[in-house]
């Protein structure tokens, strides 16, 4: 009985120890099943995100504007300029209580979704009733931070334009036409072009400097460094007849309240 004790105890012994070995195989099997599985679903997400990407970068960012001629944004700008002064780099009554300051670069991706997003709303809302004049201060400071040159090119051509109050017309356009920042896309034979189609005469887009330009760069540099603008866009209200200059969000309902709030000090017209 003992001898058949230890064989039983033997045969026993090898049992469990192939059923453990095939639980281990069963498990690394399993493990392995669900390694793969991951690794599949990973590369589906990577995928995903590779084609949203990809997606992204091919998105309309004038919000479908129609070209002419291969130019967009001709209807949009004629729609917020119509029916209101230029006085240079001024939009709006000139005596209007408030005026809202833009610091804006041509080649500034976000001054670019500021325009052709919420530009016509404020603009409607502040400017055309009244409430406000907008003036647009051009700096450079996308240029230096990427290398190119073709910032500072486009700001003396639009400063330019503001002798003859084509200002805000070729800066909408220039907006609607902008290229990736990082890259030269702003050529006289492009501006030439844009200024065509919106109307402007293609002989007047002057890339070389003049003392006008000159000018309006220089109080444009020394407001921003001023106030301690920090980007663009940027905006500051203030209100008419005095020096004091409100710093505000980049959106139309903080404008707003910054010109509702602004309005309260404006001085008289006449004394402006």
């Amino acid at each position: 009985m003992l001898r058949m004790s230890g064989a039983n105890s033997k045969k026993a012994a090898a049992q469990k120890a192939r059923l453990e070995r095939e639980a281990a195989e069963r498990a690394a099997s399993d493990r392995k099943k669900r390694l793969l599985m991951l690794g599949g679903a990973g590369g589906v997400v990577v995928l995903v995100i590779a084609i949203v990407l990809l997606a992204g970068s091919f998105k309309d960012k004038t919000n479908g504007s129609k070209k002419v001629d291969g130019v967009a944004g001709l209807a949009e700008t004629q729609a917020l300029t119509k029916g209101l002064q230029q006085n240079g780099t001024l939009l709006g009554n000139p005596d209007a209580p408030v005026t809202i300051h833009e610091f804006a670069d041509v080649k500034c991706p976000a001054c670019q979704q500021f325009e052709v997003n919420s530009q016509k709303e404020n603009v409607d809302k502040l400017v055309r009733t009244g409430k406000a004049n907008l003036r647009v201060h051009l700096v450079n400071i996308i240029d230096p931070n990427v290398g190119t040159d073709d910032g500072a090119k486009g700001r003396v051509a639009v400063n330019n334009l503001a002798a003859s109050n084509q200002f805000f017309t070729m800066l909408s356009m220039n907006y609607f036409n902008q290229g990736d920042e990082s890259t030269t896309w702003i050529t006289e034979n492009k501006y030439k072009d844009i200024a065509k189609v919106a109307g402007i005469d293609p002989s007047k887009v002057n890339f070389r400097e003049t003392p006008g330009s000159r000018e309006l760069a220089a109080e444009a540099d020394k407001k921003f460094q001023g106030l301690g603008a920090q980007g663009t866009p940027a905006f500051f209200v203030q209100a008419r007849g005095t020096s004091a200059y409100t710093a505000v969000d980049s959106s139309v309902g903080a404008i707003e309240a910054g010109v509702e709030k602004a309005a309260k000090n404006a001085k008289p017209a006449a004394t402006r």
